[in-house]
């Protein structure tokens, strides 16, 4: 399975529906879907490298227009769609906590949290069931997922090509990586969310 996942991530940043998945993936997974566009990010840059600034600017307004979902999610839609989504992540007990907090601190938890590998989808349905200004919202986003997306991407761009051989070479120990890397979110989320 791992292998299959990376082959049509693979598959995805050689085709011309590259930036199409890659925004998919960015889009859904800052409003509900538990894994990061990072991995689909660093092979798609690491194969076109000549567009990293294109993707990494597609994939932060993706993510933020996601995080919009997210946000109106915990808006309009807490207890229909967001109060599940956070029994899946087992943040029902901090909630509140979380709320507390984005009321105090919006903008620099925003910030914050969009860097790490905490869900972001936890921030933009807390956020909409704080009614957080939207305008804060917006722009604490845009700089917390451009700052990730475009660290990601220009890494990618320097070490293209030793990134995709060591990918080639070890390709099971780099998917059970990204996926210890989503577990840690959950973790963090679990401890300081």
């Amino acid at each position: 399975m791992i292998e299959k996942l990376y082959d049509w991530m693979l598959k995805q940043a050689k085709s011309k529906h590259a930036v199409h998945v890659l925004m998919l993936v960015s889009f859904i997974e800052s409003s509900f879907f538990p894994l990061p566009p990072d991995p689909v990010l660093a092979i798609v840059v690491a194969k076109n490298r000549h567009r990293t600034l294109y993707y990494a600017c597609m994939c932060t307004l993706a993510s933020v227009l996601g995080g919009f979902l997210g946000y109106y999610i915990g808006y309009a839609f807490f207890e229909l769609i967001g109060s599940k989504i956070l029994v899946f992540y087992g943040q029902v007990d901090k909630f509140n906590e979380v709320v507390e907090t984005l009321n105090k601190w919006a903008f620099w938890i925003i910030c914050a949290k969009g860097l790490t590998p905490i869900p972001f989808k936890i921030v933009t349905i807390a956020s909409g069931f704080a009614k957080i200004d939207l305008t804060t919202f917006a722009v604490a986003s845009l700089i917390t997922r451009s700052m990730r997306f475009l660290l990601l991407s220009f890494i990618c761009k320097a070490f293209g090509e030793q990134f995709l051989s060591f990918i080639e070479k070890h390709k099971k120990l780099t998917m059970i990586l990204i996926l210890v890397f989503v577990a840690i979110g959950f973790l963090l989320v679990k401890l300081f969310v």
